[in-house]
């Protein structure tokens, strides 16, 4: 029973379909809000199936993974105890790292939180590093940004945890608005690609990234994925909750950059004929930022959800590897709760 729990749930997350259509010109992609099909689902226009198909997911479960023995070892992360009330004290923007997609920001003197995802997913993806501080020690919540609908960026319990708390304001790209009336929270905002939010001199830019959403068999693709710019005046932040490596990033470095710092996936990359689509290697994730004319590259979504083939302490690895010093990106490696004060 379990093992089939198992294949229905990564099915879900891993296997989705959307339509491939022709003609729309690379400097278009970061103008232009996200098209839909004639049955209504959001699509990439210039990609294929970014999903994959269920018989690709099938295949990729049903084969050998190479990595298979290097992930018997044992990995763990150091973790670091965020210092909230030192951090509050500090006249600027700061960042940090909790884990996987989650980023805590404070800039323009609001506090923002990304795909927030504090205890296990559920009982088949369970943290591989702990959360770096108790829920209840976060500050206060103005904003939270979420990427996508997938289980491992939008957590229903997370959410009411900070509904109940906070009362924040949601911004997520259109299809939404349901799930989050039906957890009762008062405030939502949706943004579809290019589309702005702006309030006391903090400005939201929904922004393009090559993805895919599905939560149950039948809703793929009704939920737009986005990356987040957030703006105050001075400076630009980029996080990217997940996404494959597209031509758009070049497209919205043009218009955007330079970037101060860009937050930008790492890990959940192999199989590469699987998942090249939908999530980025280190390799494609330094070009990224060097696309999107960043000043600042901060590598997330690695070291936490051990969900694909590759060991939870490659991707990092790899990054370091293949990083060199120079006229590109400066690249800073945060720990579990580690933070950045530019």
């Amino acid at each position: 029973m379990r093992t089939a729990a198992v294949i229905i749930f990564l099915a879900a997350v891993f296997s989705g379909f959307a339509p491939f259509v022709q003609g729309i010109a690379a400097e278009e992609l970061s103008l232009s809000k996200a098209p839909v099909d004639k049955d209504g689902r959001f699509y990439n226009p210039w990609a294929g199936e970014a999903g994959g198909s269920f018989l690709d997911f099938l295949r990729w479960k049903l084969s050998k993974n190479p990595y298979a023995e290097e992930k018997k070892r044992p990995v763990s992360f150091p973790v670091v105890r965020p210092d909230f009330d030192h951090l509050n004290t500090i006249n600027g923007d700061w960042f940090v790292w909790l884990g996987h997609s989650t980023v805590l920001m404070r800039a323009g003197g609001k506090t923002i939180i990304t795909d927030p995802v504090f205890w296990d997913v559920n009982f088949l993806v369970k943290r591989k590093t702990p959360f770096p501080v108790d829920p209840s020690g976060l500050p206060g919540i103005d904003i939270v940004l979420i990427s996508h609908g997938h289980y491992d960026h939008l957590d229903t319990k997370s959410i009411e945890f900070l509904r109940d708390r906070d009362d924040p304001l949601f911004i997520t790209g259109p299809g939404y608005a349901d799930y989050f009336e039906s957890l009762g929270t008062r405030k939502h905002a949706s943004l579809n690609w290019s589309e702005v939010y702006a309030a006391e001199g903090l400005v939201i830019t929904s922004l393009p990234v090559q993805h895919w959403s599905k939560r149950t068999p039948f809703d793929g693709n009704r939920k737009l994925w986005c990356s987040f710019l957030v703006e105050r005046p001075g400076k630009k932040y980029l996080w990217i909750g997940d996404s494959g490596y597209f031509q758009g990033f070049r497209e919205i470095g043009d218009k955007y950059g330079p970037i101060d710092i860009v937050f930008a996936p790492i890990g959940s990359y192999e199989p590469r004929w699987f998942m090249k689509n939908n999530h980025m290697n280190p390799e494609e994730a330094l070009k990224t930022a060097e696309d999107l004319r960043a000043r600042v590259f901060v590598p997330i979504h690695w070291g936490t959800f051990d969900i694909t083939d590759e060991p939870l302490w490659l991707p990092i690895e790899r990054l370091k590897e293949v990083y060199k010093e120079g006229n590109g990106p400066i690249l800073k490696i945060l720990g579990h709760g580690e933070r950045l004060v530019p």
